[in-house]
């Protein structure tokens, strides 16, 4: 088998491996994988590997973006598929059909309706055209999604029921991605439309297919919904295992959002079981690790979730405190529903402390919202506050409409809690006119509707106990599980790595041990002679030279030069990963001002100024961050602004994991579009004659820092000085 064959199979083999990784959200390791298989396509000159490679790296940094919260990443997407789209042409009309998704999930992500929308159409028609029944699906899926997001679920439900209806198409069998795609698209659609039974069915579906290929982000969704619908059946038990389930897989895939929204759940299971306290810790859990993450609409709804909390555990203060913030921050983000329902559970608050005055205030402002919003949920709670009200002032009349007017809305809402409060206001009421015929009545429909609400709040506890006790056994069984299992579980995941490594590197090995001995002698041995019988020439037969020969023969002697330099350069880039020496303690001071000694010509002959600050120390190979440095402060020198002094700053930072060094300079900078190609061996910005090298020296600093576990960028802008940031493992 050919060189290039064996190293195409690689390359290959090795994005298929990055595409599992990021299917199984391991998005480091995906990312990794993917960079390097792009830099083998780059250097093979296969342009429909890079295009494939492109368009992952924009999934990895869109989804790692989705899971943080962080819109960089979801921008540094769009680089990706822009690099990708400017390789594409009508040759190719998958991959043009891949790019277009790609831009259309991009903004999708960003929740760019309108742009999403318009991407997705024209991704629509053209896979028709093409007769692209999988991307065909793919974009009436993401018009689906798009929709949804709207609010818009009879159009998004339409999208998704077309979609579903190309997956049996001539009777052909779609991937089972594709078919848990639009699965899962329906179960969300289902989910908003509270059409829990059809969630459920579309939910299990999806769960069956995605835990069997791996796909855990789509597993986890699946199992947040199914726990949904155990929740709305008051099925609180089964709605917490398949809760903490997929809690516990969002938090393997780092999966910020979904973890947040776990635990909102959660504690809300915790609130309608009557266990105060740990649903208190949960809510406060996501705001104040997730307050990045969630949206300000779920954190009003998580303060008034609090303040009813502390309301029915007596604890007025917190209450009114929390109903206030949920009102204020509702107020900010103009939220209807959520202004009517914490001024109506403030004036309840007040009502409780025996603020008559504020109480009334508060009511009246949440009546005036009201007006034509329906059963708006606040509603029956404001009615019973105003019959409350007018009752502590005496107004029996009014009181008696209002509650009555609450008990009416509560029961139309099925809200037992605020019915059977009307009954007992009620009751009050006519006691108080002396009706005590009436007021008995009531009371004892109180007293019936009271006992069944003890008897479920005292079967509802059970529920939490038994909760209580399935965490507590599952977790000794786990842990039990992990003492037995911990070495064999080790030895078995190193094995099955150890074998995948050895298939995927088994031709690359032999093929770089081929060329590394080829460059060392075979390449270097015929320069040598060219070089000596050059000089042996030029010696003999210099004064018979004219000048045009005398030219010719520095041009030979350059060339000689130029391509001893870069087969040293390429021995060095392939002998990266060949090192035998260990991991130590190194001190990156000393590795700095090694690198500056070996440079010294250099530093004096640019008069270059080196400011170096005080840098931390790392367990690493000491030999290749002596090579690293050098080759980061060379690269410095060498790209100077003309009549200027190069100025060099190395510092570092460090953090919980990592230390991060940054190298910058004052040179010309990078161009943010060729800010990619750097890191790629034999990628040149300039020509020979601006500045010289061999275009290998950067690559070699990318392969010396993926070699001892780290990573590696730059930021730059033209004319502006360059900055390289290496994040090494602290230990």
């Amino acid at each position: 088998m050919e060189a290039t064959e064996k190293k195409d199979i690689y390359t290959k083999k090795l994005l298929q491996k990055a595409q599992l990784l990021y299917q199984a959200r391991s998005l480091e390791e995906a990312l990794v994988v993917t960079q390097e298989a792009k830099s083998l396509y780059a250097l093979n000159g296969n342009h429909k590997g890079v295009i494939t490679s492109n368009l992952l790296l924009a999934k990895i940094y869109d989804t790692s973006g989705r899971y943080h919260g962080d819109t960089k990443k979801m921008r540094e997407a769009q680089s990706f598929i822009n690099a990708a789209a400017s390789l594409t042409n009508s040759d190719t009309p998958r991959q043009l059909l891949a790019v277009e998704l790609a831009q259309a999930q991009a903004y999708l992500s960003e929740k760019s309706s309108e742009t999403a929308e318009r991407y997705l159409k024209k991704l629509l028609v053209h896979s028709k055209k093409v007769t692209e029944t999988d991307y065909q699906i793919l974009a009436l899926v993401g018009l689906s999604e798009n929709a949804t997001h709207q609010n818009e679920f009879d159009q998004a439900l339409a999208y998704a029921q077309k979609a579903k209806a190309l997956l049996g198409d001539n009777k052909v069998r779609r991937a089972d991605a594709l078919v848990a795609t639009v699965y899962n698209q329906l179960s969300q659609i289902h989910f908003k439309q509270q059409d829990y039974d059809s969630m459920l069915k579309c939910s299990e579906k999806v769960l069956q297919i995605s835990a069997k290929a791996g796909d855990v982000e789509k597993e986890i969704n699946a199992l947040k919904n199914i726990a949904i619908y155990h929740a709305a059946k008051s099925n609180y038990k089964k709605a917490m295992q398949y809760f903490l389930d997929s809690m516990d897989k969002s938090k393997n895939i780092n999966y910020r959002y979904h973890t947040a929204q776990c635990l909102i759940n959660i504690a809300t299971i915790y609130a309608n079981l009557y266990n105060h306290e740990d649903a208190i810790s949960r809510y406060q859990m996501v705001l104040e690790n997730y307050s990045d993450i969630i949206s300000k609409n779920t954190r009003i709804v998580i303060y008034n979730n609090l303040g009813n909390i502390y309301y029915f555990s007596d604890r007025l203060t917190q209450a009114t405190n929390y109903f206030e913030k949920a009102n204020n921050l509702a107020q900010q983000r103009n939220y209807t529903e959520m202004i009517i329902l914490s001024l109506a559970n403030l004036s309840r608050a007040y009502i409780a402390k025996g603020k008559i005055n504020l109480a009334k205030e508060k009511a009246k402002m949440a009546e005036d919202l009201m007006e034509n919003q329906g059963d708006i949920n606040g509603r029956q709670i404001n009615l019973l506050n105003l019959g409350h009200i007018y009752y502590l002032q005496g107004d029996f009349n009014k009181a008696m409409l209002f509650t009555s007017k609450g008990i009416t809305a509560a029961s139309r809402m099925k809200d037992e809690t605020n019915e059977v409060q009307g009954y007992q206001l009620m009751s009050n009421i006519y006691q108080l006119q002396g009706d005590y015929k009436t007021a008995l009545d009531y009371q004892l429909v109180y007293s019936k509707a009271q006992d069944k609400f003890a008897k479920e709040q005292r079967n509802r506890q059970i529920i939490d106990l038994e909760i209580k006790n399935a965490i507590k056994e599952k977790q000794k069984e786990i842990e039990q599980l992990t003492r037995e299992n911990e070495y064999q579980a080790l030895l078995l995941k190193q094995n099955e790595q150890i074998a995948e490594q050895n298939a995927l590197l088994v031709a690359a090995n032999e093929e770089l041990r081929q060329f590394a001995y080829v460059a060392s002698h075979d390449l270097k041995e015929p320069i040598r002679m060219i070089g000596s019988y050059t000089q042996l020439i030029e010696r003999k037969h210099k004064h018979q030279f004219t000048e045009d020969s005398q030219t010719y023969f520095t041009y030979v002697k350059e060339g000689v030069i130029r391509m001893n330099d870069l087969l040293d350069a390429l021995l060095k880039y392939t002998t990266v990963s060949k090192t035998e020496e260990n991991f130590e303690a190194v001190v990156l001071g000393d590795i700095a001002e090694i690198a500056v000694i070996n440079l010294r010509v250099s530093v004096d002959e640019s008069k270059a100024i080196i400011n170096c600050h005080e840098l931390p120390t790392v367990m690493s190979i000491r030999s290749l961050l002596i090579q690293l440095f050098q080759n980061l402060i060379s690269n410095a020198i060498k790209f100077k602004k003309p009549e200027t002094h190069p100025e060099i700053t190395i510092s570092a930072e460090t953090t919980k994991d990592e230390v991060i060094i940054e190298v910058s300079d004052n040179g010309i900078g990078i161009n943010p579009d060729y800010q990619e190609r750097i890191f790629v061996i034999f990628q040149r910005l300039h020509t020979r004659t601006e500045y010289k090298g061999t275009g290998i020296g950067l690559a070699i600093c990318h392969k010396i820092v993926q070699h001892v576990g780290g990573r590696i960028w730059v930021e730059s802008e033209v004319d502006k000085g360059a900055s390289f940031f290496i994040a090494l493992p602290r230990g």
